[in-house]
């Protein structure tokens, strides 16, 4: 019996690579350095499941704060500041959200962000903003308190 056993156990065993639906093949773990920062990307495999992008594009799809230059990757919260300085340079794989008035996608980070009412948008796939009112734009429209669970 145990001999069968493992007979028929590569059938349970994970491949080493899956095709995303945007074309490309993924191996399920990936190191990439972004930012300065050493990232790890997994795809948690489930057979049958389909799997939109590779760990390639995703990691194209990770973006530069433009006030601490750290990456902000697919799935974080965002917040959508104008900078104060007129000669402010715009770093590269900043995303400018809007030119006039001009405001740049940040991080949520706490050196960041001024508070967590700023937090404004999550960032998504395939590389834009998902926009959502921010506690304080929710108390103008209400005039009632807030409470979010980030």
């Amino acid at each position: 019996m145990k001999k069968l056993k493992n007979l028929f156990s590569w059938l349970k065993r994970k491949p080493t690579e899956v095709v995303c639906g945007c074309g490309h093949h993924s191996k399920l773990k990936k190191n990439f350095k972004i930012g300065g920062e050493k990232v790890k990307f997994r795809i948690n495999y489930k057979p049958g499941k389909e799997f939109p992008y590779c760990l390639d594009c995703v990691s194209k799809m990770t973006i530069t704060c433009p006030w601490c230059g750290r990456p902000i990757f697919i799935g974080d919260y965002v917040t959508l500041y104008t900078p104060t300085n007129p000669n402010f340079k715009i770093p590269e794989g900043t995303v400018v959200y809007t030119k006039d008035p001009l405001r740049l996608v940040g991080c949520q980070r706490s050196d960041c962000a001024e508070t967590g009412a700023d937090y404004c948008g999550i960032w998504e796939a395939p590389g834009k903003v998902k926009r959502i009112p921010s506690a304080i734009e929710r108390v103008l429209m209400t005039g009632e308190p807030v409470v979010m669970n980030f």
